[in-house]
């Protein structure tokens, strides 16, 4: 059984990614647990604020691990919503604060208007654009993906977005590359029924050694 390691750092659903991929049949293992990250797929999750959750990376002395971790291009980095924000590398949640740096950009607040209600919640169609690296994730394009968020990720490259939602008629990146070997959904694959698990199952057997 394939393991895929999961980075615990105390801010993402743990438990629902974890039962999503043992129903998928794979074997998921805690960074905790490891100390280090032994599979070739590792995802990064988050709910909450930006700034605590790169700090519990810091304490937890993670950052390096990622990092030197994405340096083997046979390894896959997937992050889920505010973990795919922390690729970035800064945000403006709370105050400015270091992120990953792993992809150019910066998170902010998906709308400042009073008049627009945050989070963002529910089932919304995600617009994949064609990328030959990623080009199995096409079958995905117009699907309906379960989305909980105020801030988004906006990377200086459009290479580095693959695919948009929208939010009150303003596109939004939905899904961010690096390379390869990153990969991020501003979405929740695990939470987003039997199209999230079909997402989560064909990027990994894409991706898994």
């Amino acid at each position: 059984m394939k393991s895929v390691t999961i980075v615990d750092y105390g801010m993402g659903n743990i438990k629902s990614l974890f039962n999503c991929l043992k129903f998928l049949g794979y074997n998921p293992v805690f960074f905790s647990e490891q100390k280090n990250i032994k599979s070739n797929i590792c995802i990064l999750p988050g709910v909450g604020a930006f700034n605590q959750a790169m700090k519990l990376i810091k304490e937890k002395q993670i950052l390096n691990e990622l990092k030197s971790y994405t340096n083997n291009k046979d390894n896959i980095l997937m992050g889920i919503c505010l973990g795919m924000q922390l690729f970035f590398e800064e945000s403006s949640e709370n105050y400015n604060t270091t992120g990953l740096g792993m992809i150019n950009g910066k998170v902010k607040k998906l709308s400042n208007s009073e008049n627009d209600i945050l989070p963002n919640v529910g089932w919304f169609e995600t617009n994949i654009k064609p990328n030959k690296t990623f080009d199995y994730l096409k079958q995905f394009d117009k699907q309906k993906f379960y989305y909980v968020h105020s801030y988004i990720a906006e990377p200086v490259d459009s290479k580095n977005q693959i695919a948009t939602s929208v939010y009150n008629d303003k596109n939004f990146c939905a899904m961010t590359i690096k390379n390869s070997n990153i990969i991020g959904t501003q979405f929740h694959p695990e939470k987003s029924s039997k199209i999230g698990l079909d997402f989560l199952e064909t990027l990994i057997k894409n991706s898994i050694n």
